[in-house]
């Protein structure tokens, strides 16, 4: 028999240890192949349209590797698609403790994320720390800006904006945002001259052409706001603030069937947006399909508690079936959760004014004028008021005057400017007075 040589003692160890080590190998392939047929599983549903098993799928792929943004990422966006926001900001929250240099990138797709669900001040939360970290690109800087502006918070959007402007005085972009702020503060004089030579410069300048429909609109030339929304690109047609700023001037045309199809089209891409869904309850409402109406203030409520549009439009549905007093106070929760909620104080103003509440309305109505948001009605009715309460004359007198450029024959708006001018103090005369008698 041939002699069998026999392995040292101390070599068994080693090779205990290298097959253990190719076991593990071994194992780690696996994984990252199971990993890998999972991405791709979540992606080939994404494609096919199927968002809720890609987000399983993706779910699978973060489990067997715990340590990756990436399947983080995906699942927030297959969620999204699904209409689970929720679960979409929450996995986008997951993958930002992961990895610290990867997230400013998902900083930005979560206040986009919020934007897209009209939740603006958490939105501007995120992007406010990655501007305070210098992270933000321009085309952020300008989004903050403009989110700003659209909150009220004037000074902090200049303050945004500074950085652009010191760097490029001229950038087109930030130019539009100024003009922005300028209109918000109620400078529309500055406001408007800014806005034609942008386009006269840049005709297809999105932004501006938003901007200056939205003026348009405001100031009651709703043809002419339509004609600048028509040149926006069709890929930005359903963005949601550009839906809503459609949907006003639509309604305004007195083309409701439109509104309602736009906004069933917004709501059916952004289900979790609570302004969408309150909009779309609203046009619901007044064609009559009371039922469906109130399940989507119901929905829009639900996704967003303390949505100013949502409460507005309870309190339209309460003042509609005569409940005054609910809607009143649905009026003051859209106001308390935001104080520059236009629509709310236009229809507040009007329930103050029929209880003959009108210092209260008089309060109403300078909130509105002070936000740059009174229609030219909204003016004379302050007017209106001013004369009939014999207060502030001269102020009254401006907005009248105001009316009558549009309408100079009108009637009532020359009674109303008649009213206001016997109500101005009367003037001392001037020089000594001279004392005149008979003598004694």
């Amino acid at each position: 028999m041939p002699s069998r040589l026999l392995r040292p003692l101390w070599a068994l160890p080693l090779l205990l240890s290298l097959a253990c080590k190719d076991s593990d190998s071994l194992s780690a392939r696996n994984q990252e192949q199971r990993y890998q047929a999972k991405m791709n599983e979540g992606h080939a549903l994404l494609n096919e349209n199927q968002p809720e098993l890609a987000a399983r799928a993706f779910s699978a792929a973060s489990g067997l590797a715990p340590d990756r943004t990436e399947p983080l990422v995906q699942l927030s966006e297959a969620q999204r698609r699904a209409g689970n926001s929720g679960a979409a900001i929450l996995a986008l929250k997951q993958a930002m403790t992961l990895n610290p240099s990867e997230a400013p990138d998902i900083k930005r797709r979560l206040a986009e994320r919020y934007e897209r669900d009209g939740l603006i001040r958490q939105a501007i939360a995120v992007l406010l720390e990655l501007r305070d970290a210098d992270q933000l690109r321009d085309p952020e800087i300008l989004r903050l800006a403009h989110l700003q502006t659209m909150q009220g918070q004037h000074e902090e959007a200049f303050k945004t904006l500074e950085r652009i402007q010191k760097e490029r005085p001229d950038d087109l972009d930030a130019k539009v945002v100024e003009a922005e702020i300028l209109l918000a503060k109620g400078e529309e004089v500055l406001a408007a001259k800014l806005m034609d030579r942008l386009l006269e410069e840049q005709p297809g300048l999105t932004s501006a052409r938003v901007l200056r429909a939205r003026y348009f609109l405001r100031n009651g030339y709703a043809e002419y706001a339509e004609q600048d929304l028509s040149r926006i690109p069709p890929e930005d047609a359903l963005r949601p603030e550009y839906v809503a700023l459609r949907v006003g001037v639509l309604t305004e045309l007195d083309r409701r069937a439109d509104a309602e199809k736009l906004l069933a089209q917004a709501v059916e891409q952004n289900p979790r947006n609570a302004d969408l869904l309150a909009r779309l309850a609203e046009l619901r409402w007044e064609a009559g399909n009371k039922v469906e109406a109130q399940r989507l203030v119901e929905q829009a409520l639900k996704a967003q508690s303390d949505s100013a549009r949502a409460l507005y439009v309870r309190g339209l549905m309460h003042e509609s079936s005569g409940n005054a007093q609910l809607a009143k106070e649905d009026y003051g929760f859209a106001l308390t959760e935001n104080s520059r909620f236009a629509p709310a104080l236009s229809r507040l103003w009007r329930l103050q004014a029929r209880a003959a509440q009108d210092d209260a309305a008089v309060a109403s109505l300078e909130r509105l004028l002070a936000l740059g948001e009174a229609t030219l009605e909204e003016k004379v009715a302050l007017a209106d008021l001013y004369a009939r309460t014999r207060t502030k004359p001269e102020q009254g007198l401006k907005l009248i005057a105001e009316a009558l450029k549009q309408d100079a024959r009108n009637e009532e708006y020359l009674e109303i400017q008649k009213e206001l001018k016997n109500n101005l103090p009367r003037k001392k005369a001037a020089g000594p007075l001279i004392m005149r008698g008979g003598r004694r």
